[in-house]
């Protein structure tokens, strides 16, 4: 019968039955093993916290600080930036002086660590330019500073010859390993891209087309995200509301939480205006990406970027858009008329706007969002109110954070430690490190999380790694969040989507632990795009089974226990959350396929110009109208970021979507299905090829179709499921929750 118990207990079960057989043999956290095996840049100072994870993030308890010694940012070094950064230029400078004169056997060490000691303090200095921390002026200042040196390692042509003399050593070349050699490859296409393979005229060419490219994607960026400022005499009445400054309405976005029709269509109409500086700058940016990858072999620059990619090329990634486009636009088109149904339900009942038919209502780009997501949020209450009056009481950022860590140890047989930090380690007093301890291999990376809210933060979560896994160095990662703290009464909470986000952001975290590779270039810090962000969407499909969100799920006053006489509820939370996605993977696909057409199809035929483009894949790809005079693209600084990877995203969430189906499905907490996820994906890094790798993986070969496929159907599938919930008073078994009188009064 105890097969029958709730996983939770089988977890507490096991751990309690384990710390009584060896209750004499546990260590003190500090005394647990470490995996070094050669790990030089490893000072590892342990300072046990003895405290539930649960209570430090919810606030009921504090960590102190130790104050013995100030052990620098993330315990890396006890000097100050500046002085440090000095140190790995000095070390860099003596590793390219070796590389000159080094035997080929010594060669692709020197290299390796070479580009890992300087990729690593620029890793910090980025995040640190977009962090809370004091330093952030000397992060920015810093990241400059580490871009020269990167762009004077770039004009030498050392690393190059040195690589060049191992290759044509046929004897040391044939006794290297796979990972090796992959080293060696990715080392020589970065050398290839650099143009330092060419004569020294092209040489010099090719680096100034570069940075003249940064140069204008900076200058994209900053105007892609610029707000708008309207004078206030002439702004249409209903912008009026917003917040103004300087006699002006400042719109920094186009206000998509709106209740209002109007405001939503005219902040989104001012917001998206096309804007002749903008298609300039881009034309620049679209200009010199071209010359350069003509300067470097390539037909075109989507050519260029997707050299090492899974996808390999830009015929493949046309050929999946299309196949998706293909599959999705049933259900797509299904939705839009649901959504129109809801939308009129809106504008007859709840805002009085008038008795038209619902063939009459149309969806414009400002209203998917915003209709979208209330039909989600009327959907959950209505299935599950009488289970959960107050989902995010079951949600506290402590507790689905300890519950994680207990999922990871089933699955993984990773443990989450709280630790107490060392003078000068965090950046905040509210950051908190966590050990990440597996149950054979000792302590395999440090984890800090900095959830709570903050003027300077960006709103995304985001997953910063700060050091990857090699065979020298244990990996370092800050995953940024920006929940609202808690009170005294109630602590800091998430919503189901917020823990989607933090569940996908712990699965890119493990990513960077549970790889082991043995140079930095075959790191995860090197996969692809169309490849590093499988782990964390499929942790983020996990988030959405039953069964975990059942587990996670624990009321912060740990006195309620949530009712589980109706799991039915639990499955309408996760399903509703894939419920009206069609649309948003429509809008997706349209901005791969313009990112795809910009990055290939330069110089424009006919004259044409992006938004030209644009406006085109628009009216291709989805079912809302192309709105006259605006150019939502050129408010996508993903343009130059992502330049011809846009598709990525949908890539690697088709992906995740196999593997949860083949692994975790039938049972999220699988530890056969950790282990080998592990074993065949999560360990290698970027030393295998992309396509080689999850094709062995999956077991067959992944096709467009097949992609397409595996990105469609949950998405068909919760619409179906959803298909009972009816909205609308029209006979087709409406809740009473909307019998309303058809009058509209």
């Amino acid at each position: 019968m105890i097969r029958y118990l709730p996983r939770r207990t089988y977890s507490v079960l096991r751990r309690f039955l384990s710390s009584q057989h060896s209750l004499d043999s546990v260590k003190p956290v500090e005394n647990r093993p470490v995996n070094t095996n050669s790990l030089h840049d490893n000072v590892v100072v342990r300072s046990p916290a003895n405290t539930d994870i649960e209570d430090i993030l919810n606030k009921k308890q504090q960590i102190s600080v130790n104050d013995e010694e100030n052990c620098g940012l993330f315990g890396l070094n006890k000097t100050d930036l500046e002085e440090h950064f000095t140190l790995v230029t000095t070390t860099c400078d003596n590793l390219l002086h070796q590389l000159e004169t080094s035997s080929t056997d010594e060669t692709l060490d020197l290299a390796d660590d070479l580009v890992r000691n300087i990729v690593s303090i620029s890793d910090m200095a980025l995040f640190l330019a977009q962090s809370t921390s004091d330093k952030r002026e000397e992060g920015r200042e810093l990241l400059k500073q580490g871009e020269d040196y990167m762009n004077k390692l770039n004009n030498s042509t050392v690393i190059f010859s040195a690589l060049k003399r191992l290759v044509e050593d046929t004897e040391t070349w044939e006794q290297m390993d796979g990972d090796s050699r992959r080293a060696v490859l990715i080392l020589l296409m970065d050398c290839k891209n650099n143009g330092t393979d060419q004569t020294p005229e092209k040489h010099a060419k090719i680096q100034n087309l570069i940075q003249q490219v940064g140069q204008d994607g900076i200058s994209f960026i900053k105007e892609s995200v610029a707000p708008v400022r309207i004078p206030i005499e002439e702004c249409p009445d209903s912008l009026l509301s917003l917040p103004s400054q300087d006699n002006k309405i400042v719109l920094t976005d186009w206000a998509d939480e709106s209740t209002s029709d109007s405001i939503r269509e005219h902040a989104w109409r001012n917001y998206y205006k096309y804007d002749p500086k903008k298609e300039a700058l881009l034309h620049d940016l679209l200009k010199k990406r071209h010359k350069l990858a003509k300067a470097t072999g390539y037909n075109n620059y989507a050519e260029r970027v997707l050299q090492g990619s899974m996808a390999g090329s830009p015929a493949v990634v046309k050929e999946f858009i299309d196949e998706t486009h293909e599959q999705l636009r049933p259900s797509a088109r299904d939705e839009m008329y649901e959504m129109e149904k809801f939308k009129y339900m809106h504008g007859k009942f709840w805002y009085n706007k008038g008795h038209l038919a619902v063939s009459e209502v149309v969806l414009f780009p400002w209203d998917t969002g915003y209709v979208s997501e209330d039909y989600r949020s009327l959907y959950i209450k209505e299935e599950s109110r009488l289970i959960l009056p107050s989902l995010p009481d079951f949600l506290s950022v402590g507790s689905v954070v300890e519950q994680i860590g207990v999922w990871m140890e089933d699955t993984f047989g990773v443990t989450l430690v709280a630790e107490r930090p060392l003078k000068g380690e965090l950046w905040h007093s509210d950051v908190i490190k966590l050990a990440v301890e597996h149950e054979k291999e000792g302590l395999i990376g440090l984890l800090y999380l900095d959830f709570y809210t903050s003027d300077k933060k960006r709103s995304p979560p985001c997953n910063h790694v700060i050091r990857s896994r090699t065979d020298k160095q244990l990996p370092i990662s800050v995953i940024e969040c920006n929940y609202t703290p808690g009170n005294g009464y109630r602590p800091p909470h998430l919503n189901i989507s917020t823990f989607e986000n933090m569940f996908r952001e712990l699965g890119s975290a493990i990513h960077n632990m549970l790889s082991r590779n043995k140079h930095f270039q075959t790191s995860a810090s090197f996969l692809s795009p169309d490849m590093k962000m499988i782990s964390g969407y499929l942790h983020q499909n996990l988030a959405r089974n039953p069964a975990v969100l059942n587990h996670v799920m624990k009321h912060h006053t740990r006195t309620s226990v949530i009712p589980r006489v109706n799991p039915i509820s639990v499955n309408a939370i996760t399903n509703a959350q894939l419920v009206l996605r069609a649309h948003e993977v429509e809008q997706q696909l349209a901005m791969s396929a313009v990112d795809l057409s910009l990055h290939t199809e330069f110089p424009f035929s006919d004259g044409r110009s992006s938004t030209d483009i644009y406006s085109w894949n628009c009216e291709k790809y989805t079912h809302l109208p192309y709105i006259e005079d605006t150019a939502p693209h050129l408010r996508s600084h993903q343009l130059y970021t992502q330049g011809g990877q846009m598709y990525s995203h949908l890539w690697c969430r088709a992906i995740a979507n196999i593997l949860y189906k083949e692994l975790f499905a039938l049972d999220p907490f699988s530890r056969h299905g950790g282990e080998y996820f592990r074993e065949h994906f999560l360990q290698h890094g970027a030393g295998k090829r992309p396509r080689e790798m999850v094709e062995y993986l999956t077991g067959s070969k992944l096709t467009a179709d097949r992609l397409a496929n595996a990105l469609v159907t949950p998405i068909e599938h919760s619409f179906k499921v959803a298909a009972g919930f009816k909205v609308f008073g029209d006979g087709l078994g409406a809740k009473q929750w909307w019998h309303r009188d058809v009058s509209g009064t």
